[in-house]
């Protein structure tokens, strides 16, 4: 009997100390874990992150060309540098291609790989002269924005034209994402007029 009851002593003790174990690597497993699953979500967020700044840095080089003419059996390249002509620029182009779905007889905006982000600004400043010249007043030349970016900008897009109906007299424009009013001497700085 003595040596029953001290066995079964030995076997409770064992069992308490097994329990008492595997609680505390139960508990270390699941910190482990869930600082592993912290690290890997924040990978995800660093991935994304990089992406996202890739994806930037190749919008920023890119510049899109609405209301060029869609013809069967075009070189856009020529077309394109007779635009950036129009405007006095020679930039190199690194690609040029169609975007978008083919509807009706509307043309399909064209998208252009340039060198570097500086000449794209620089032809971005200059598109604005494209409003004077016969031929191409229904051709805009615009940076290669994101959905959400476009999508916003129609926004700011209905909201010029709704200031501008309501005070004819003034003269607005987008600046920095926002509808703003001009003054007299800066739309003359801003508008190249018909000479140009």
């Amino acid at each position: 009997d003595n040596e029953l009851a001290t066995l079964k002593n030995t076997v409770k003790e064992e069992l308490k100390s097994v329990q008492t174990t595997v609680q505390s690597e139960m508990k270390s497993y699941s910190s482990v874990l869930s600082k592993t699953c912290s690290a890997a979500l924040s990978q995800k967020k660093i991935q994304t992150a990089v992406k996202s700044a890739t994806e930037r840095e190749d919008r920023n080089r890119n510049v899109v060309i609405y209301g060029v003419e869609e013809t069967p059996d075009e070189v856009l390249t020529e077309k394109t540098t007779e635009i950036f002509i129009e405007i006095g620029e020679k930039p190199s182009v690194k690609d040029c291609c169609r975007i978008g779905l083919k509807r009706g007889n509307a043309p399909r905006p064209v998208k252009l790989c340039l060198n570097s982000p500086d000449i794209v600004q620089q032809v971005l400043r200059k598109a604005r002269l494209l409003r004077t010249k016969e031929g191409y007043r229904a051709v805009y030349i615009c940076p290669d924005r994101t959905v959400e970016e476009r999508i916003a900008y129609k926004k700011l897009l209905e909201e010029l034209k709704t200031k501008r109906k309501a005070e004819p007299g003034k003269f607005f424009s987008i600046r920095n994402n926002k509808v703003v009013s001009v003054s007299e001497d800066n739309r003359h700085r801003l508008d190249p007029g018909p000479g140009v």
